[in-house]
């Protein structure tokens, strides 16, 4: 059998300096999602009552990954294997799946790992042989979801609680341009159509 490349999970990542994060993130006081699950055992228990809640489902098997079409949100854990020395158990964010490296000729390695966009821009490949199991945004449970204002100005955006059915402020719009820019993304109106949105855990747990 071919062994992957060993050294695929040790090379130095350098985040995408276009990535645009939200106001509220320093990175010398942000204290990530992925950190807080694996450090404080109750956070880590209701992040994944919110994500069930919010439509994520654990793979039958981790070759699953491969049905599901590139740009699809997932997360996963590693089963303590990895060069990294991370332990079993370990939770990763993940970020958008990206696929095979179709650039591979050997089909052996080809079908043994995947590519992903993570959320600070970097590019990272995941080795199958390294994963304990994998947590996917099922697509008929898809939905939008907006991280909990903080900045209160005069052009506030609402959309209707999909449990209670107030009005919540889910956007505040530094003017009237990006009022409108905001209320016809594709996120809002998909969230207005659907009526099914849900509040992002950054910034919100």
């Amino acid at each position: 059998m071919v062994d992957i490349k060993p050294d695929l999970q040790l090379y130095e990542r350098v985040a995408n300096t276009k990535v645009i994060n939200d106001e509220r993130y320093n990175v010398n006081t942000y204290v990530s999602i992925q950190s807080r699950v694996n450090n404080d055992d109750k956070f880590e228990e209701e992040y994944f009552k919110k994500i069930v809640r919010d439509g994520w489902v654990k793979l039958k098997k981790n070759e699953d990954i491969f049905i599901y079409p590139k740009g699809r949100l997932f997360k996963y854990r590693l089963n303590g294997k990895s060069m990294s020395k991370a332990q079993y158990g370990t939770f990763r964010s993940g970020g958008w799946l990206i696929g095979r490296n179709d650039n591979e000729k050997d089909p052996e390695i080809y079908n043994k790992y995947i590519l992903y966009k993570a959320f600070n821009g970097v590019i990272f490949p995941l080795q199958l042989k390294d994963i304990l199991e994998i947590y996917i945004l099922s697509p008929d449970k898809e939905r939008s979801t907006f991280k909990v204002p903080f900045t209160v100005t005069n052009f506030p955006v609402y959309l209707k609680d999909p449990y209670t059915d107030e009005q919540k402020i889910v956007y505040y719009a530094r003017d009237k341009s990006n009022y409108l820019r905001f209320v016809n993304s594709k996120k809002y109106k998909k969230a207005v159509i659907s009526g099914k949105w849900s509040w992002s855990a950054a910034f919100s747990m």
